[in-house]
């Protein structure tokens, strides 16, 4: 088929998507045992014999029949495989699955053998291990309310570091403006808040996530707590006395509408000396270069979290240099990359973009200006 699609019709083979379909692997059945085996092995063939083809999958087929909770954590093992194996997109509802960093040991280890029919014989032939009646024992009487206050007890029972990282890996919203408040009662400062205990949680989740053991909409989740977390902390954040460290701009490119980063680069900037201009979200190059003559900045800073965001930020810089400006301003580029077929997501963005940034204006405004910063 891809053949006669790309020989005869002029197709590119990126362009061609094929859904590899699964079917329920829980009948009990002896014709079904092997469906979910299967679908991984065909999406396994198909991106070997061709790499560039783009690969879908309706995963919740695959758990029919159970009850929810143990939809949601058989959803879940079946997905991270299939991506481990190739699987480029999913047809699935985030309410329908979970990370597997929070799916209890044995449940996905009953959930791998259930998925690869991993059932273990007698010297008779008789079945001595049978991971579908297993996996049904486990979730016998589970509700999917019950692993949500099982999670939320577990979390309460954590010392106040642990459970402010745990809040962003779960991205868990509910008490954490009081565990922040917590923070700051017993004296820790908010960038030590941030730096020491958010953003590792920040770099778990990225960790996951290049391991496909967290999918997109719970990144996202993350990172919402993340943004939170710094607004409460932001009126908390130590100011420095020094004035006139440089001014910079920060944007977020055209097409990219995430600044959680960016945001935080310009309240941690903006405390220590420096005057920031952020003229936000979505923002082309002549905005951005606009905006950078009317307000006589020393630097550029370009966000982005979107793969899409790494071709316009060069497309920036062409252009930059295009017009003779490559030379009037320091760029620095910083860009959080997603992309569900690969493990590129760098969750130190507001640690590095903040390195990136400082380093780059010490160093142009003491060579330039004969600032000492």
């Amino acid at each position: 088929m891809i053949n006669d699609l790309t020989v005869n019709w002029g197709m590119k083979v990126e362009d061609i998507l094929i859904d590899c379909l699964t079917f329920p692997i829980a009948t009990g059945q002896e014709e079904t045992r092997r469906d979910g085996i299967e679908t991984i092995n065909a999406i396994k063939a198909l991106k070997s014999e061709y790499p560039q083809v783009q690969t879908t999958l309706g995963v919740s087929n695959v758990s029919f029949g159970l009850n929810p909770a143990a939809r949601i954590v058989l959803n879940s093992v079946f997905l991270a495989e299939a991506v481990k194996n190739g699987l480029d997109s999913a047809i699935v509802h985030p309410s329908k699955i979970t990370p597997i960093n929070r799916i209890p040991s044995e449940q996905l280890e009953v959930a791998l053998d259930l998925i690869y029919d991993r059932r273990k014989f007698d010297d008779n032939g008789n079945v001595s291990y049978d991971p579908l009646t297993k996996f049904l024992e486990l979730f016998e009487n589970i509700k999917v309310t019950n692993t949500k206050e099982s999670r939320a007890a577990e979390l309460a029972a954590l010392p106040l570091n642990e459970r402010l990282q745990r809040r962003i890996i779960d991205g868990e919203k509910v008490g954490l403006n009081e565990d922040l408040k917590s923070a700051l009662d017993s004296g820790m400062s908010a960038l030590a808040i941030i730096n020491e205990h958010l953003l590792s949680g920040m770099k778990v989740v990225g960790e996951l996530f290049g391991k496909g053991e967290m999918q997109l909409p719970f990144v996202l989740q993350s990172a919402e707590v993340m943004k939170s977390a710094v607004a409460y902390l932001e009126p908390f954040i130590e100011k420095t006395d020094d004035k006139g460290r440089g001014k910079i701009l920060l944007a977020t490119v055209k097409g990219d509408v995430h600044d959680i980063g960016k945001n935080l680069v310009d309240i941690i900037l903006s405390n220590n000396g420096y005057e920031t201009v952020n003229i936000g979200i979505k923002q082309t190059v002549n905005q951005i270069i606009d905006a950078a003559n009317e307000n006589n900045v020393d630097v550029i800073g370009m966000s982005g979290l979107l793969v899409k965001s790494t071709v316009i930020m060069k497309e920036n810089l062409q252009e930059l240099d295009s017009r003779g400006l490559g030379k009037k301003w320091p760029v620095v580029r910083s860009q959080c990359l997603l992309c569900c077929c690969s493990c590129c997501f760098l969750p130190l963005i507001c640690l590095l973009f903040l390195w990136l940034l400082v380093r780059a204006l010490s160093l142009y405004l003491s060579a330039v200006c004969g600032c000492v910063v």
